[in-house]
């Protein structure tokens, strides 16, 4: 079935942003891949938050956008009707969904991050207990940061994590203390996810759009030409 001019360029400009689409679903699994590496040694801090579920949700919403972008390239090409209100359907209830993450992500970030901190506290208080001392390690040379607020917390007991890069024999300790630097991972991290979700869902919707237009045009086509 042949499209007018209009419609044809509808149909093109679906496509093109299906593919816009596909990009921005691997961008979010590869978002919520890394997140999800840097983070998930972080969860025994806190029983509170499940901190990883936003990284899995987001390599899951990725996924889901790169299978719906990839049906809608093919409802674009074939003009099919059924595929074309099919991807339609499932994209606004993908937009919708990334939305609520966002939103939930920008509201919940500040509990989370005074229960990460509390957490860590926590930990660093029983510090003399091996599985502790490990993860205080690890996020001390992760993060660059040392003791729950500077050095002194360790009272002259300061390992090597603590030090900075470079400065053997001596130890130069980082200045920041690990609290305020897990407030501010924890900050960096829910505004990366929340605003990345928000900026693939206004994409999607210019795609809601275009299939909408797109949809409506072959029904009504398919009308005057007796199909």
């Amino acid at each position: 079935m042949a499209l007018n001019c209009g419609l044809s360029t509808i149909k093109y400009v679906l496509f093109v942003f299906n593919l816009l689409c596909s990009l921005c679903g691997i961008a979010l699994v590869v978002i919520g891949g890394v997140s999800l590496a840097k983070i998930s040694e972080l969860q025994d801090i806190s029983t509170e938050h499940n901190i990883v579920a936003p990284s899995i949700l987001f390599i899951v919403l990725g996924s889901i956008v790169f299978v719906i972008a990839f049906f809608g390239c093919c409802g674009a090409i074939r003009e099919s009707y059924c595929m074309t209100t099919t991807y339609g359907f499932f994209l606004m209830i993908l937009i919708i969904a990334q939305i609520v993450i966002a939103v939930l992500v920008f509201v919940y970030v500040g509990d989370a991050r005074e229960a990460f901190k509390k957490g860590f506290a926590r930990v660093f208080d029983e510090r003399d207990r091996p599985p502790n001392a490990e993860l205080i390690n690890t996020i001390q040379a992760n993060l660059e940061c040392c003791g729950k607020s500077s050095a002194l917390d360790w009272l002259g007991n300061m390992p090597q994590s603590c030090c900075k890069a470079g400065t053997a024999p001596l130890c130069i300790p980082f200045t920041s203390g690990c609290q305020a630097r897990l407030g501010e991972f924890i900050d960096n991290a829910g505004d990366v996810l929340g605003w990345v979700s928000l900026g693939v869902a206004a994409v999607e919707l210019i795609g809601l759009i275009a299939a909408c237009c797109l949809a409506n045009g072959i029904r009504n086509q398919a009308r005057r030409s007796g199909y």
